[in-house]
């Protein structure tokens, strides 16, 4: 057997390599789910690289409507149909009506003829209508029965429900399955790929996102992270001095630091400061954004006399609208992104508006959990930033189950002392390291964020209204 590669964008790595040769893989869903689109990406791209596909279909749509609708693909040529690589072999109705032996005979001179590497068949469920449960058994394993002869690599299609596929036949004879979904979310349809069986190679199974663009179907890989091998005993500065002192000299290298607080209390200024101290270190940083798009990021950082233009020139910076992306296919483009700019540190701005792009069925904590292990075992420093409801008194940290995951956890409040609203911090934990336990004041000025003096003279500060400490209170008494 050999392995080679798909021919679909992202499928490789799920498979580890690619398809085997010879077998025989499924490829299954419900009507609009991409399954023509797939197996033709498939078959047109192994052709540009030499090898010899043919491609059987039992609709006999002439070449001019399959034209039609596949030129709309960048990987679509179709000179190689026909007098190609690609060789297009109808099996008319006259054939159908004939019986199995007649079409496993048919599709058996053509492959004796052209000698294929590899083989669409598409439908293949079209072949066996009209017959019974045991008749329909019977065709099928006949048709297999041929097909491991063929020394191809034979891709199926076939119009199932994955409750009908488990049911069929088909199910236990072929070496893979693979099943396409187009399900509703909100206001939108999220396409799934999911392998269900490859005999003889390891894959990862599970839902993986996929969307069909200009170039095919492009597949996200969900992160995979083998587990550590060493943490760095180094430190990383916040960018801000005073944060330093209060983590006992920065963040450790390659930890995950959740920033929580209310709107409007530093956390996006704190994590860009973050970003921006290492660009100046010539460490290259990336922004993920939930709230706010590039353009707004850019001109909101020029406040702060940070020209983030001049790094993503340099190819030290990229920013990403996290709104952009679905969340799979999120998770791919951090990783391109990492690996294009060698990314060291890292801001995750907004990770309670994740909780709306997540279907129902995966946990935000789930899918943060895949993120932060990545990140770590890349070393990248990374800020996760989560927006609290309240403005003062009680709150979570999160409320959305992602903080024991963490490394650090720093809290942003507001405080109202005479009158005015001012800002506090405090580190509440950091994993391996002391900290200070004081709660301090933050301001934010035209160069950034600032770290300024402890609370002294008042208790209660994490309530957000703090009251006189009683030794304060009694000389202030006292002065009167």
């Amino acid at each position: 057997m050999k392995q080679i590669t798909t021919g679909v964008n992202g499928l490789d790595k799920i498979l580890e390599g690619g398809f085997l040769r010879p077998s025989v893989v499924m490829i299954a869903g419900t009507a609009g789910t991409g399954k023509t689109t797939f197996v033709m990406q498939s078959l047109f791209n192994a052709a540009k690289t030499e090898e010899v596909c043919m491609y059987i279909t039992a609709l006999s749509e002439p070449i001019a409507m399959i034209n039609n609708f596949m030129s709309k693909f960048s990987f679509y040529n179709i000179s190689l149909l026909g007098k190609g690589n690609v060789k297009y072999v109808p099996i008319g109705i006259d054939i159908i009506h004939k019986g199995s032996d007649a079409i496993i005979k048919e599709m058996e001179r053509n492959i004796e003829a052209i000698k294929p590497d590899r083989i669409v068949i598409d439908p293949v469920n079209v072949f066996a209508y009209g017959l019974d449960g045991e008749a329909q058994r019977q065709f099928y394993y006949d048709f297999f029965a041929s097909m491991k002869g063929w020394n191809s690599l034979v891709l199926l299609t076939g119009e199932f429900t994955q409750d009908e596929l488990t049911k069929s036949a088909l199910s236990y004879l072929v070496d893979g399955i693979i099943y396409l979904s187009n399900e509703p979310f909100y206001e939108n349809n999220i396409r799934h790929l999911n392998i269900l069986k490859m005999r003889g190679q390891e894959f990862q199974g599970g839902k993986h996102s996929c969307e069909i663009t200009k170039d095919g179907f492009i597949v996200f890989p969900r992160l995979r992270t083998p587990a550590r091998t060493a943490i760095l005993k180094e430190r990383v500065s916040t960018g801000i001095k005073g944060l330093d002192k209060m983590t006992g000299g920065g963040f450790n290298r390659g930890s995950a630091i959740l920033i929580s607080g209310s709107s409007g209390a530093g956390k996006t200024v704190i994590g860009t400061q973050f970003i921006v101290d290492g660009l100046l270190k010539k460490e290259p940083g990336v922004i993920i954004s939930f709230e706010e798009d590039p353009l707004q990021i850019r001109e909101n950082s020029k406040m702060f006399g940070w020209n983030l233009d001049e790094y993503e020139n340099k190819k030290m910076l990229k920013i990403i609208s996290a709104v952009d992306f679905d969340i799979h296919a999120l998770a791919g483009q951090v990783e391109a992104t990492i690996q294009e700019i060698k990314a060291k540190r890292l801001l995750f701005d907004g990770t309670a508006k994740l909780q709306h792009m997540l279907p129902q069925y995966m946990p935000i904590a789930d899918y943060m959990e895949d993120i932060v292990n990545y990140l770590k075992n890349q070393n990248i420093t990374a800020i996760y930033t989560n927006e609290t409801s309240n403005l003062t008194g009680a709150t979570q940290i999160t409320g959305t189950g992602i903080s024991p995951i963490m490394d650090a956890v720093i809290l942003l409040r507001y405080v109202e002392i005479k009158s005015e609203m001012r800002k506090a911090i405090s580190v509440l934990k950091m994993r391996g390291s002391n900290h200070e336990k004081a709660i301090r004041e933050i301001i934010i000025n035209e160069k950034g964020v600032e770290v300024t003096q402890q609370f002294m003279e008042y208790s209660g500060i994490l309530s957000g209204s703090p009251v006189k400490t009683p030794v304060e209170a009694f000389v202030e008494a006292f002065k009167k």
